[in-house]
């Protein structure tokens, strides 16, 4: 059941992002490039590097499914994980429908075909418990994506807004995104710190009270 679940997600990611991309090749189809840039300009490394964040959204939300997927399995069994990493997966996605409604609202092709893959970058079908526990490892791992994620937003936003004084699109991110992305990693940073005193005691108890108390 959850394995099902898990690759209609998956499917329906990609049915979105291809909708999203038949949107734009009909907005330019009688459009030359030149045309679109005269109406709402944007930097190409901008752009760029907008096409890179988009990506980057998409393959956090696939990284985070696959850790919901290894906590549906029934030898695993914890669904308080399971719900936050799955919620976890649906933000991921939001964002990077956000980002592509972004580009095309300034007239820009949403998905670099020549850059664009999702992909399982990342296996963690067998992660290696820490302390114990592989929910400790699922948490850090999380944090690790975040700080990757915020990084890259934060490395757009200079592109865009210090070079090329796009401050529309700063602002954008910076609203959206930034203080979302600061709430997560202190979320996240609390959540470890709590378990790991749990687990100090007796890690299969603490990590089955920690799931059905606090996530």
């Amino acid at each position: 059941m959850m394995k099902s679940i898990f690759f209609g997600i998956i499917a329906l990611m990609f049915a979105a992002v291809v909708m999203h991309q038949d949107q734009a090749s009909a907005q330019l189809t009688d459009e030359a490039p030149s045309s679109t840039d005269k109406w709402d300009y944007m930097n190409r490394s901008c752009s760029a590097k907008l096409h890179d964040q988009i990506n980057k959204e998409f393959n956090a939300a696939l990284f985070y499914m696959q850790y919901a997927a290894y906590f549906a399995q029934y030898q695993v069994n914890l669904p308080g994980f399971e719900k936050f990493f799955f919620n976890a997966a649906s933000e991921e996605r939001e964002h990077g429908m956000k980002l592509i409604d972004y580009a095309l609202m300034r007239g820009q092709k949403p998905i670099d075909s020549n850059t664009f893959k999702l992909q399982f970058s990342e296996q963690i079908q067998r992660p290696e418990p820490e302390q114990g526990s592989v929910a400790l490892t699922a948490l850090k791992a999380a944090l690790a994506k975040e700080q990757e994620v915020t990084k890259s937003i934060r490395e757009l936003i200079k592109i865009c807004e210090e070079d090329h004084n796009d401050y529309h699109l700063a602002d954008y991110l910076t609203g959206e995104f930034l203080e979302e992305q600061h709430q997560g990693q202190r979320d996240l940073a609390g959540k470890i710190t709590m378990l790991s005193k749990m687990l100090k005691t007796n890690p299969k108890l603490g990590e089955f009270i920690f799931d059905k108390q606090n996530m």
